[in-house]
């Protein structure tokens, strides 16, 4: 058990007082950020009122200054009309001015909501409205009079001398157009000033921010970032230290989520299902069990019972692995997770147990036998020098040129000899040298050399297949069976054929001849090293080709097996792998 003492932890009431502290900082933050956003809201809200404002009080005064000056135009046109009918039409323009110049004069003094207008004119403006010798009010109120009086005429009336058009004449440019340009430019200046004024508090207030921006970040802001760095350092910790316990842990472990896809796997799990991490995680867990396992491939596991159990995981390259796997469940950030630890199951390590002591009996065999073939080529090797020691002493000149031939060949298969126990030891070497095969066509170039003059007939099948494998130990496999064919075959000439097929997960390959054949009790016999059916003085042959087969197939997870009996030729089937037993490099 890990001492929680090693994980950097904060005492509760500590931790629970600086989350408080840390709380109410942010929470007077907050709030200062807020009051300054809303005073700053409001003041600009009130600048584009005032904007709004202003525009439409410059508006409506100069259009009062216009409509008094179209109106004195069309008093002018109302007199001096030649008939009836431009008489009508310069009154109902005169009205038409002297109506609008009405309702926007009484609109800057009492105010007008659809127009915009506040009314309420400052003491300045009061000043020109309605005080001094000539009060802008009272010239505006009599010149509406005067015109409505002038448009109230009847024709026979007007009269170029008409006392009401001199006045009009008189006043609309002279000191009502003066009064109203003194008051347009009134209303400019008080716009222009409270525009101003509004500026500055906007100024003021972003000056303001920016100072209780400063203080937050020098008295509230920087401790949390100090504190919230250092939980994130003591997070970052914990969390290295619970990725180093699973990343050294030989047990392999993955979590499961609430759809029995898997979250997260250690690195002793991409050793078990042999892949690397990124195809084993977001992949359901089912899919990595064998099938027939009692049912439970087709589980969810997203909450399998809390227990261990033992279950079969298929590899990349089809070999099964047995696990005892530990289930519990845990609650992290309200998802539910289930947790499973597995560790390779005592079944299975009993089979590798079997398999050592079945190498352990091949490699007593492999010395028992390696022995006596040694001894026999030294003990002829003894003999024949004792004998050339013979002829020597007896006084027979030059040895037995037999005797020396004999002498010569014993050491040349002790040398074969010594040289097959080299290959055969070193055939299942660990390093793998993986290559694109094209089957048919390593075949063919096996047969080119161990065929020469096409003496046999070799046909191969079509449908031989296309392999990612270790080309040099696939070619010993197919080249000693195909010369083992040619060399053993009982006439000059014969036929060899060569076929695979598919078995699933492998390839079964199969090398038949139509030679003499080998009787059912020496099948077994045969795949023993150095052991050949004919004597080694009549048929040269160290007997190591089947011998070496069987341990290569067997290395690569195959099985290798004879279908013959005498007169009926051989025929050599072995399974092969689809996939490497390991991932190419």
């Amino acid at each position: 058990m890990v001492s929680t003492r090693l994980l950097p932890t904060l005492p509760a009431p500590h931790a629970a007082s600086a989350t408080a502290g840390m709380t109410k900082r942010y929470l007077v933050a907050l709030g200062l950020v807020a009051l300054l956003s809303t005073a700053a809201f409001i003041s600009l809200y009130q600048t584009i009122a005032t904007q709004d404002t202003a525009a439409a009080i410059v508006n409506y005064s100069g259009k009062r200054r216009y409509t008094s000056q179209r109106a004195a135009l069309y008093a002018t046109r109302l007199v001096a009309g030649p008939d009836a009918a431009a008489r009508a039409a310069a009154r109902r323009e005169m009205l038409a001015s002297i109506e609008t110049m009405e309702a926007a004069h009484l609109g800057l003094l009492r105010g007008n909501e659809r127009l915009h207008l506040p009314g309420n004119p400052s003491p300045a403006l009061a000043a020109i409205y309605f005080a001094g010798p000539q009060p802008l009010d009272g010239l505006v109120r009599e010149y509406i009079a005067r015109v409505r009086a002038l448009a109230a005429a009847p024709d026979a009336q007007l009269v170029a001398g008409d006392p009401d058009l001199a006045w009009i004449l008189a006043v609309a440019p002279g000191a009502l157009l003066d009064a109203l340009d003194g008051v347009v430019a009134a209303y400019q200046r008080e716009s222009e000033q409270e525009i101003a004024r509004l500026q500055e508090t906007e100024t003021w207030v972003f000056l303001a921010t920016l100072v209780v921006l400063g203080f937050e970040a020098l008295v509230i802001f920087r401790p949390m970032v100090r504190r919230v760095q250092e939980e994130r350092g003591k997070l970052a910790h914990a969390e290295a230290y619970n990725r180093s316990i699973l990343a050294s842990s030989y047990d392999g472990i993955v979590t499961i989520d609430r759809h029995g896809d898997i979250v997260s796997a250690n690195p002793a799990v991409e050793k078990m299902f042999a892949l690397p991490a990124d195809e084993v995680v977001g992949r359901p867990f089912r899919q990595f069990l064998a099938p027939g396992d009692g049912g439970e491939v087709h589980e969810p596991w997203a909450d399998p019972a809390a227990g261990v159990r033992t279950l079969t995981t298929r590899r990349r390259d089809g070999t099964t692995l047995t696990l005892d796997v530990a289930f519990s469940s845990m609650t992290l950030d309200a998802d539910h997770l289930v947790v499973a630890a597995m560790r390779e199951s005592t079944a299975q390590l009993l089979r590798c147990v079997r398999d050592l002591e079945r190498r352990n009996q091949e490699l007593d065999q492999f010395a028992f036998v390696a022995s006596h073939d040694l001894k026999a080529p030294l003990r002829a090797i003894a003999n024949l020098a004792t004998w050339i020691e013979e002829d020597a002493r007896r006084g027979g000149g030059n040895p037995d040129p037999a005797h020396l031939d004999l002498l010569r060949g014993r050491v040349r298969r002790l040398e074969s000899l010594i040289d097959g126990i080299h290959q055969y030891a070193t055939a299942t070497r660990p390093e793998h040298h993986w290559h694109e095969v094209d089957t048919a066509a390593l075949v063919r170039e096996i047969c080119d050399e161990h065929n020469p003059g096409d003496r046999f007939a070799i046909t191969i099948a079509a449908g031989l297949p296309q392999l990612t494998t270790d080309r040099t130990r696939l070619w010993q496999v197919f080249a000693n069976l195909i010369g083992n064919a040619i060399k053993h075959h009982h006439r000059p000439a014969g036929g060899i054929a060569v076929s695979a097929r598919d078995v699933g997960e492998r390839w079964e390959f199969a090398v038949a001849d139509d030679g003499p054949g080998i009787a059912p009790e020496y099948h077994d016999k045969i795949f023993v090293i150095f052991q050949t059916l004919v004597p080694k003085d009549v048929k040269e042959s160290l007997g190591l080709g089947l011998a070496l087969v069987k341990k290569l197939v067997r290395e690569e997870g195959g099985e290798i097996t004879l279908d013959s009996a005498e007169g009926r030729g051989a025929t050599f089937r072995f399974t092969w792998p689809k996939v490497p037993r390991e991932a190419p490099t």
